[in-house]
């Protein structure tokens, strides 16, 4: 895969001994298939998955990793009592709040929204926002507080 949005993973396969660990091209078609009917994700997220969709040193999906992370953001959905008519996809979560990226959205590079299904349930917070961040530039943020000992 021609890595165009995420040179940052690639230049950083190892921080801390943890080494990224992608996956294969098939695997990324058969997620598509499951999880976004068949068609293709957005490029750079697309190379998040081929370089580091496995496992990856800088913080992002669950210990469980991101297929059952998708699990997870729909069960906490249904005990919230929230629906969302847009698809989605998590890459990440911290005390049941969901980055996830919008599957109708057709930027390589897309938008960042924070997922708060229990905050939306208390009236705090909308059940989606943006978060500010294109996804390159969240992975390379990212990859630079861990380079240099920040907390997000």
């Amino acid at each position: 895969m021609n890595i165009q949005y995420l040179t940052q993973v690639k230049e950083n396969h190892q921080l801390r001994n943890f080494v990224n660990r992608g996956f294969s091209l098939d695997k990324i078609k058969q997620i598509e298939q499951k999880f976004n009917n068949n068609k293709e994700f957005p490029k750079a997220f697309r190379e998040f998955l081929f370089l580091a969709g496995d496992f990856n040193n800088f913080g992002f999906d669950d210990i469980d990793g991101i297929i059952k992370l998708q699990e997870y953001a729909k069960e906490d959905m249904e005990m919230a009592g929230q629906t969302l008519n847009k698809a989605f996809f998590a890459f990440d979560v911290l005390d049941s709040m969901y980055s996830v990226i919008l599957l109708d959205e057709t930027n390589e590079d897309p938008k960042v929204y924070l997922l708060m299904p229990f905050l939306a349930k208390g009236g705090s917070e909308p059940l989606l926002k943006p978060n500010g961040w294109d996804f390159t530039a969240l992975v390379n943020e990212s990859i630079r507080r861990v380079k240099n000992n920040i907390s997000f």
